[in-house]
């Protein structure tokens, strides 16, 4: 009798360790998808900036959560909708000069990298994506 109530114990409590755990799994891939990430940009970059030439017009707008953009082809997104898309996968780096975005999704992953310049007038944005076209960009973007 003894061994039939120790042992109907240790089954409940499995029971319910398991349904934490799945209740805690699915939470935190909601949370991943839910679109709560925010980037965080280094305060040496926070504004607005830009590349107006002949042929592209490029322009970024860095505030405390989020990095807007528009890109050569007149798009205009910000890191935050990707985010909220769910499909993307945002990670970023950030040192006293340069700024690192890498956005994954399935087999791409496009690379911006953002360094400052020597005054505060100018920084210089790289970008690459890998495994899709393998496209290279670098352009000097100017405080706006």
């Amino acid at each position: 009798m003894q061994t039939s109530k120790s042992s109907l114990r240790n089954v409940i409590t499995i029971v319910i360790c398991l349904v934490a755990l799945t209740m805690l799994a699915s939470c935190e891939k909601n949370e991943e998808k839910g679109g709560s990430k925010e980037l965080s940009p280094p305060e040496w970059i926070k504004g607005e900036w830009e590349y107006d030439g002949i042929v592209y017009k490029v322009y970024f707008k860095f505030t405390s959560n989020d990095v807007v953009f528009s890109l050569p082809y007149g798009s205009i997104s910000s890191f935050s909708d990707l985010y909220e898309d769910g499909n993307y996968a945002i990670e970023e780096i950030k040192t006293d000069n340069s700024y690192v975005i890498t956005v994954t999704r399935n087999q791409s992953k496009t690379i911006s990298k953002f360094t400052k310049g020597d005054n505060d007038t100018h920084i210089q944005y790289f970008t690459i994506e890998v495994g899709v076209s393998d496209d290279i960009a670098t352009f000097i973007l100017n405080k706006k």
